[in-house]
């Protein structure tokens, strides 16, 4: 079982208004108390505006990455200067954004997104790429979202962004970045 890669040296307990507001149950699961921790220890330094981060969910599909991923997206959202930006803020689902970034339609919405107060990438590692173009484009993206506040998802584990290219896998686990590793049932198999 995948550990918190990354911990926090002083972990705050889950509090249950944090996971009521996340809409997320975690069925008493370690791993989705996990999860729901670590949202937690990003939405407080958020809130706070102590030194930006990023918070990283890899591992197993259907686990509520993308879940509590878009509820923090949204609060950080809505809390944040947009004015110096151009391109309406949305969140970005990796393997489509390739696919226009191929076809040249979204390289100015790119560079913007360098800047961009928060940046949510969604299912990173998951685009099918033999040429290597998304791994670089990616890498490039990272590198400039240092010290930022960014969120990422990914269906990979941390063997599984290694493959892709190691120094997407390293700036996950990068300085204050939060970055874990989720490894037990999927949702929608729960109830069966």
């Amino acid at each position: 079982m995948q550990e918190l890669i990354t911990p926090d040296p002083c972990p705050q307990p889950l509090k249950p208004k944090f996971a009521e507001w996340l809409g997320f149950d975690t069925c008493g699961d370690p791993e989705l108390v996990k999860m729901a921790t670590a949202a937690q220890q990003w939405a407080s330094a958020f809130k706070a505006k102590v030194s930006p981060r990023w918070l990283s969910f890899i591992g197993v599909s259907g686990t509520g990455k993308t879940h509590i991923c878009k509820r923090l997206w949204q609060y950080a959202k809505a809390n944040s200067d947009w004015s110096r930006i151009d391109y309406f803020p949305k969140i970005i689902y990796w393997p489509d954004f390739v696919h226009k970034l191929r076809s040249g339609y979204v390289f100015e919405m790119r560079q913007e997104m360098k800047r961009w107060p928060v940046l949510f990438l969604d299912d990173i590692g998951a685009e099918r790429d033999a040429s290597g173009f998304a791994a670089e484009e990616l890498n490039t993206l990272l590198g400039c979202r240092v010290d930022q506040w960014t969120l990422i998802s990914s269906n990979k584990d941390a063997d599984g962004l290694k493959a892709v290219d190691g120094r997407i896998f390293s700036r996950l686990i990068r300085d204050k970045n939060i970055c874990v590793g989720v490894n037990t049932q999927d949702f929608s198999e729960r109830n069966l």
